[in-house]
């Protein structure tokens, strides 16, 4: 901010504060709006600074870059990143590791994760 140059640590040091916020947020909430834990949220973002392309994602968002081909008129998407969700097989191992002792981390219902 200070500077003008975005790194991947200040984009990674916005994401940590936001989500400080979301939690304190539902701590104050937490005796009368319990639900608000179980909220969930997508986050987004793409900065272009000094030509260099930042990309970040948290949730089940994912980063595609559309390139022109060539002279044709066309546009190709590139993926950039993986949504983080639980509909893949990695992601519940990693919520299952990260939180073992809770048993309903990744739960099948309904055929959707």
């Amino acid at each position: 901010k200070t500077q003008g140059v975005v790194t991947s640590e200040t984009i990674q040091r916005a994401f940590c504060l936001t989500e400080e916020g979301f939690t304190n947020f539902v701590s104050e909430l937490w005796s009368t709006r319990p639900q608000m834990a179980t909220v969930g949220s997508c986050c987004l973002v793409g900065v272009i600074c000094q030509q260099t392309l930042f990309v970040a994602n948290l949730g089940d968002s994912r980063v595609v870059l559309g390139k022109k081909v060539g002279n044709t008129g066309g546009i190709a998407a590139i993926q950039l990143s993986t949504e983080h969700n639980a509909n893949l097989e990695a992601i519940r191992h990693e919520l299952e590791d990260l939180h073992p002792n809770d048993s309903q981390i990744a739960v099948l219902k309904r055929g959707v994760w």
